[in-house]
């Protein structure tokens, strides 16, 4: 039997070329920006210009993401701010309403830490045939590429992220143990004005 893949959840994934020149200098600045207690920075990041260079690079990374997909505009980005976060802070599953596409940026993370989940946006099936309980691990062996229900990603510096905004995506808390740093851009993207 011949098996075609359809209607698939596509996640970008791109290395930024000059991770090593921006790291240090970006988080000088942002330690100046007010911050609340799990870390978020309330910035709007695409409008500063000391973040031009990675703003444009990210931009130009979603409009391939877009070509791709044959959409018909480009993009920009609408609306962005940072996660400087505490140790231990975890986010629940949610989505970027509004928005068409979505990226996050890992300006600093380590590869051991709590990853990036995504959720896949197929509806749960009724039937289930695959016989899960409700305590299944979402990576137990009876999953495969046509049936996974989520996908993860470790969040290593200089990584980003790109996928529609209507993708279910969170932060766990399942594997932050360690004291190390995870400090992300978010950035939500529509067509451009002009």
């Amino acid at each position: 039997m011949k098996f075609e893949t359809w209607f698939p959840t596509v996640i970008g994934i791109s290395r930024c070329p000059f991770i090593n020149e921006i790291q240090s200098p970006y988080k000088k600045i942002i330690e100046n920006y007010p911050v609340d207690r799990y870390g978020f920075i309330n910035v709007p990041i695409h409008r500063k210009p000391q973040f031009k260079k990675l703003t444009d690079w990210i931009t130009q990374e979603v409009n391939t993401f877009s070509e791709n997909h044959r959409f018909a505009f480009k993009y920009e980005p609408k609306e962005s701010w940072v996660w400087n976060y505490e140790v231990g802070v975890s986010q629940e599953f949610h989505t970027h309403l509004g928005y068409t596409i979505s990226t996050v940026f890992f300006l600093e993370g380590y590869q051991e830490d709590s990853p990036l989940v995504f959720r896949s946006p197929m509806h749960n099936d009724m039937k289930n045939p695959l016989g899960t309980q409700p305590h299944t691990s979402m990576d137990a062996d009876i999953y495969n590429s046509y049936t996974f229900k989520t996908c993860s990603f470790p969040p290593r510096s200089g990584t980003l992220l790109v996928w529609r905004s209507y993708v279910e995506h969170k932060v766990g808390k399942d594997k932050i143990h360690n004291k190390k740093k995870r400090i992300v851009f978010v950035y939500n993207f529509d067509p451009n004005s002009s």
